[in-house]
């Protein structure tokens, strides 16, 4: 039971130390990498945001709305004339 037990301790701070020496080699790889991909993704983004408003200037578009109104439901930019008399 001993020996099973020593031999758990040596095998876990053997892979502790294993992958803390493997991690420092390679981490620093896959992040580099990682932001190297970021940076490209946001580049591009931008290019194709400049893109797009260089080919939409002085474009000018007016949309309608075709569908007719609920009589029942009032917009918040309209509203009825209520006409009243003042009372002294």
């Amino acid at each position: 039971m001993l020996v099973g037990l020593l031999k758990t301790i040596f095998f876990l701070i053997t892979f502790y130390y294993l992958f803390k020496i493997i991690g420092r080699l390679v981490l620093p790889y896959i992040l580099k990498k990682g932001v190297e991909r970021m940076q490209q993704q946001q580049q591009n983004a931008t290019t194709n945001y400049q893109q797009k408003a260089q080919q939409q200037e002085g474009k000018v578009t007016v949309k309608k709305n075709t569908q007719k109104k609920s009589s029942g439901v009032v917009d918040e930019n309209e509203g009825e004339y209520v006409d009243f008399e003042e009372v002294k």
